[in-house]
């Protein structure tokens, strides 16, 4: 640890850690020609001290196709998945977009009746830490 860098410790002697304010947003808007721009947002906190991390942060995100109706995660097809982006925060709270475009065929998807969400990776750039995962409510796709 640098040492510049104090640990902020909570009264429960955690490590205070970057986390999510809230749940991230997803929006789908059509370009024309066949092709949709995807929107994922997310709006994510860091303790002071994370500011002054060397090894920054990542984050990603993986796109799916759920049919209404289904239960969550039982039958959604994983669409793609970005590779991950490599950062240092600038401020102790800060709001990241992904847009991503991609055809109705990349989108898999058929006709009313289904609706896409996207999962948002975030992660400090650390080998082998697991990635805190937050998932966008879904957004119904007619394309």
């Amino acid at each position: 640890m640098r040492p510049d860098v104090i640990p902020l410790f909570l009264d429960e002697g955690i490590f205070a850690m970057s986390g999510y304010k809230d749940t991230p947003t997803i929006g789908v808007v059509d370009r024309g020609a066949g092709i949709y721009e995807i929107r994922v947002s997310y709006t994510i906190f860091y303790a002071p001290n994370e500011l002054l991390l060397p090894e920054g942060w990542f984050d990603s995100v993986a796109l799916f196709e759920s049919d209404k109706g289904e239960v969550p995660g039982g039958d959604d097809d994983r669409l793609f998945d970005l590779e991950p982006r490599f950062f240092f925060p600038q401020s102790t709270e800060e709001t990241r977009t992904f847009s991503i475009l991609r055809t109705r065929d990349q989108l898999g998807a058929e006709s009313g009746g289904e609706e896409i969400y996207a999962v948002v990776h975030h992660v400090r750039g650390v080998p082998g830490l697991k990635s805190n995962k937050r998932r966008t409510a879904g957004f119904p796709l007619a394309v």
